[in-house]
């Protein structure tokens, strides 16, 4: 079983590789604004600066940079199944009143958990099937509600950092694949709702901040989301794949108000 600080040291890893960095031109200006920023679309196929940016060269829509889809496209990083040397529950807590509690049917299961601080609360259960979840906690009043049930296979890669986060989290796998998700809360006050029910289900959700939340929803089969949050008090887009879809999601106002978010694929979601 890991240590504490190599299982929270591994998640905060975790957190920061799944937040998209904006990349910088040669002169230091931010790219993908398109046209906003004065980006011209240029000739397709012709030469010279601002040309060969456009359809049909590079599958561009006209502008360059990752908005233009110019350079290479985003993809999805795939959560590789954890593969457990064990199996049964392994908990390790450091702090007053922590509570942890595991129920597996079945013998190929493997769950732990390690909590630093106080008032943290988790509860797993796994049922039937073959399923792998990891989590830390490090702060206070932090609680995890898990549910993974199926005859197939799901794995959850799970940290919290901060105080008053809260997340609800459903795993169903029948399948021949296997449904997995790598969730990290860092702040105070978020809450977070995965469901994912089906089979070949990933999803990697990332908040940082306080006062956010996030609700999302994968049925059916092959659902791939990548939903990052970055700010105070963001709204819940409450995201619903249904089968087959690829989304890429961003939203941040920076102390500002200011969302902005772009995605790929055949989810959908709203805002309030």
């Amino acid at each position: 079983m890991a240590s504490l600080k190599y299982v929270l040291a591994a998640f905060a890893g975790l957190a920061l590789a799944a937040t998209p960095a904006l990349a910088g031109n040669k002169d230091g200006h931010r790219r993908g604004g398109g046209a906003g920023e004065h980006v011209p679309p240029g000739d397709p196929c012709g030469d010279g600066p601002g040309r060969g940016t456009g359809n049909p060269c590079k599958g561009n829509n006209g502008n360059s940079g990752r908005n233009g889809n110019v350079g290479d496209p985003w993809q999805f990083q795939e959560i590789e199944l954890p593969v457990a040397e064990d199996a049964g529950v392994f908990i390790t807590q450091i702090g007053a009143t922590n509570s942890a509690t595991a129920r597996q049917t079945g013998s190929q299961s493997y769950a732990e958990v390690v909590q630093k601080g106080e008032d943290n609360v988790v509860d797993i259960d796994q049922r039937t099937g073959r399923h792998y979840a990891t989590v830390a906690q490090d702060g206070n009043g932090n609680g995890l509600t898990l549910e993974q049930t199926g005859a197939g296979q799901t794995a959850l890669i799970f940290a919290q950092q901060g105080n008053g986060n809260l997340a609800e989290l459903l795993q169903n796998d029948n399948g021949a694949s296997y449904t997995a998700a790598a969730v990290a809360q860092n702040g105070n006050d978020n809450s977070l709702t995965l469901i994912q029910d089906g089979d070949d289900n990933q999803a990697r959700l990332t908040q940082n901040g306080s006062g956010n939340a996030m609700t999302a929803t994968q049925l059916g089969t092959s659902n791939r989301l990548e939903w990052t949050q970055n700010g105070d008090g963001l709204s819940d887009l409450q995201i619903e794949q249904t089968g087959s879809a690829t989304m890429q999601v961003t939203q941040s106002n920076g102390g500002q108000g200011n969302a902005y978010g772009h995605g790929q694929g055949n989810g959908h979601g709203s805002g309030s």
